[in-house]
């Protein structure tokens, strides 16, 4: 992925320095190219909900706060607002819209298309910096600036990169997974970026801290559950901007403009090829260790710091505001957290669970818990097939960790209230519970 952001980086350089193009969304290309070799379906997702956002935004800002006398988004402000909406339209598409929408073409078409893993979106601000990458240059404009940049660099990744070096993409479905879960099981991680990006632009108002933009304190507070983090991240940064100060003062750069797009393409430059010696040296050396863990986080947090801190000449101040500003959004977001946890959850079955005039439990005649195995044997096997199974939805895993806590408690106390909550929410993932076999007392069953 960091090699893929640095290919689309140049790209997006290239065409804002010869035709004036947005200098946003400078991890887009980089971050779609890859997803698109592995699933194209959700790199598709990703554009169709940065679209929306923007739309959503763009109305708002453009059309309902002239006839309602506000003013419209502007600087942090309309960031904030895409970041916020973004996080919206993936709960109601990933969570609500998409899954409904590939079960219908499912049983409209016959297909078996696995709509579960394809038809969500990947990271955590990515649709959000698409919306924001349509602002300026407007809609039009900017799905070709998007179309033509990402195009580019696929080019290069798919027919430069992958033939002629070691780059291969058998790697980027295991991450791309792990991110994916992030926006459907990780809540948490939502909450304390959107608390500390509103926090961070209060502050930057009232006091006029400096983060090179409000999402530089929200991605770095998420790394206050694992400081070491924090410091190799800092660590990183100094070393960009120790680097990037001494060849600046070498005669040759010295008699160029190193300015706006040229100065971050160099500052991610020396960032590139620092994580490439990281690399090397950590494989050699350290075999048994983790790379990333020697990495600073984001693919561009490290450089926008390290051009900020050289631009103002105020790398303290701007550490200590980052740092400052991240943990206290994080203790707020800790705190929004709990009390969003003790929100009885109202679309619980057991709150409005009906009563059924069928037995909780049916109860088989056909011998051991063996042989009721053997005789399903083929069922078992045939689950082991490619594509067979659609894999659970996070929402699906959590009702049935619930189902299988309150069928513990029904086996341990003997008690019927816990076996019928626990069938309640087994049926409503289409599960039913059988009673196999039974020894003495009757407490300890088995169950299947």
């Amino acid at each position: 992925m960091i090699t893929t952001v640095w290919l689309g980086v140049w790209v997006v350089v290239f065409f804002n320095l010869r035709f004036g193009w947005v200098l946003s969304g400078l991890v887009v290309p980089g971050y779609l190219v890859p997803l698109i070799l592995v699933k194209p379906w959700s790199a598709g997702v990703v554009v169709i909900e940065g679209a929306i956002t923007y739309g959503i935004v763009w109305f708002y800002s453009e059309k309902i706060s002239r006839w309602a006398g506000f003013t419209n988004f502007f600087g942090r402000d309309r960031f904030f607002a895409l970041l916020l909406i973004s996080v919206l339209v993936r709960v109601c598409f990933d969570v609500l819209l998409w899954p409904l929408i590939g079960e219908q073409v499912n049983t409209l078409f016959h297909l078996n298309f696995d709509y579960r893993n394809n038809l969500h979106s990947f990271g955590l601000i990515v649709v959000a910096l698409i919306a924001n990458q349509f602002w300026k240059p407007g809609f039009r404009r900017g799905l070709v600036v998007l179309v033509v940049t990402v195009f580019i660099t696929f080019l290069l990744v798919r027919f430069v990169l992958m033939p002629f070096t070691n780059f291969h993409v058998g790697n980027l479905a295991y991450m791309y997974e792990n991110l994916a879960a992030s926006m459907l099981a990780g809540p948490k991680a939502y909450i304390v970026l959107l608390t500390t990006a509103f926090i961070a632009s209060h502050f930057n108002l009232r006091y006029g801290w400096e983060y090179s933009g409000i999402m530089i304190p929200a991605l770095l507070a998420l790394e206050w559950y694992q400081p070491y983090k924090l410091f190799v991240t800092f660590i990183e940064t100094f070393i960009i901007l120790l680097v990037a100060g001494l060849l600046l003062k070498m005669p040759f750069f010295q008699r160029k403009t190193m300015e706006g797009a040229r100065k971050i393409l160099f500052f991610f430059n020396i960032s590139f090829v620092y994580k490439l010696l990281i690399g090397y040296m950590v494989v050699n050396f350290f075999p048994r260790y983790y790379i990333n863990d020697y990495y600073g986080f984001g693919y561009l947090l490290t450089t926008l710091l390290a051009v900020k801190m050289h631009d103002k000449e105020i790398a303290a101040r701007i550490t200590r505001a980052s740092l400052q500003t991240s943990f206290t959004s994080l203790v707020v977001a800790t705190i929004i957290g709990f009390c969003l946890a003790s929100v009885p959850n109202v679309f619980s079955v057991i709150s409005r669970a009906e009563t059924r005039s069928e037995p909780i439990v049916t109860e088989l005649e056909s011998g051991t818990l063996t042989k009721v195995i053997m005789e399903e044997q083929v069922s078992l096997y045939k689950t082991m097939r490619r594509n067979s199974v659609l894999v659970p939805l996070p929402e699906e895993m959590d009702i049935f960790r619930e189902g299988l806590q309150f069928l513990q408690l029904s086996i341990l106390d003997d008690n019927e209230k816990y076996l019928e909550e626990s069938r309640k929410l087994f049926d409503r993932l289409h599960y039913s519970l059988y009673l196999v076999e039974t020894k003495q007392p009757p407490t300890t069953s088995r169950w299947v």
